[in-house]
């Protein structure tokens, strides 16, 4: 199994809310020649993020569906990088998205240790993004530093909310957790000055990722699904009491919104009790709202009842 030319492979983590899908978004739009390939891996039974991305053709978009992929490395994931290889040899680049509690260390592993994929790809480096609001108080602060330590990059995001002299205190902090990693500070998940034919600061080889089993076993999802549009009003209050009372233990939440009376359906994304809409595309099927929550949830109460 070979091909002449090796697929660059270039992992995006960081943990939950830091912005990752808006980055992704930003580099294929700013990078509109290169030909991407793009490996999502989503908590939840509906998948959200794949309807996030927008500049991947739908055919080179692979969903791993069997959970987290830094605790269930498996052969659905070696197979899937050796279909897209075989399926598409023409593409240029692929971008794999990791969960944002994933150990991005049991990801990059089989790209060295796997000889099938050793001939197909070639490990082009990790970018790490960090939520500048919130670092200071993740609820998974172990996994955060891990996603820190493999990173090539790491993306400062969310910086237009702080002054200078708190960016220079971040970006020190980060220089001591990740020494060997450049820092950038982005806003909106623009990098400006991100070359990504030119990442590596690391070197690895098959010992430098050994596994470990994950820490966040108790990270759990729930799906809300809706088939009918929702009462706008009623479904915000909701959802801002809930998020307030209980952000210590949602981590994330995020999904696609209908509300009665309006044509297009709106993009949801919440991290830190907070929360932000934007308008998506025209509703151009059923309106269907799908709303998946991430975090500590056991003994929460998650359900919204709206009255039709």
């Amino acid at each position: 199994m070979s091909i002449q030319n090796k697929i660059p492979v270039t992992i995006i983590t960081g943990f939950l809310g830091a912005g990752k899908t808006t980055f992704i978004n930003f580099l294929l739009k700013s990078n509109p020649d290169p030909q991407f390939a793009l490996v999502e891996n989503e908590f939840g039974a509906v998948p959200i993020d794949t309807k996030l991305i927008k500049g991947v053709e739908a055919s080179q978009m692979f969903e791993l569906k069997q959970g987290c992929i830094c605790c269930s490395i498996s052969d659905e994931y070696e197979l899937v990088l050796k279909e897209l290889a075989e399926r598409f040899p023409n593409v240029d680049h692929l971008l794999i998205e990791t969960t944002g509690i994933a150990d991005p260390a049991p990801v990059i592993q089989p790209f060295f240790a796997d000889d099938d994929l050793k001939e197909l790809y070639e490990y082009n480096g990790a970018i790490c993004l960090v939520d500048a609001l919130n670092f200071d108080d993740l609820p998974e602060e172990e996994m955060a530093y891990k996603q820190l330590t493999i990173a090539d990059l790491i993306l400062l995001n969310k910086t237009e909310s702080l002054d200078e002299k708190q960016q220079e205190e971040l970006t020190e902090r980060m220089n001591k957790l990740a020494p060997l990693a450049k820092i950038q500070s982005t806003s909106f998940g623009v990098a400006k000055e991100l070359n990504l034919n030119e990442l590596k600061q690391q070197t690895f080889n098959a010992w430098s990722f050994l596994s470990f089993k994950s820490n966040h076993t108790l990270v759990q999802t729930k799906t809300l699904s809706f088939s009918a549009p929702l009462k706008r009003a009623d479904f915000l209050y909701w959802l801002e009491y809930t998020l307030d009372i209980y952000k210590s233990r949602i981590y994330r939440c995020k999904g696609v919104v209908c509300f009665q009376n309006e044509p297009f359906e709106y993009i949801l994304q919440g991290v830190g009790g907070r929360f932000e809409l934007e308008e998506g595309d025209l509703i151009m099927e059923a309106p269907e709202s799908h709303i998946v929550f991430i975090g500590k949830l056991d003994g929460l109460a998650l359900d919204f009842n709206p009255e039709i």
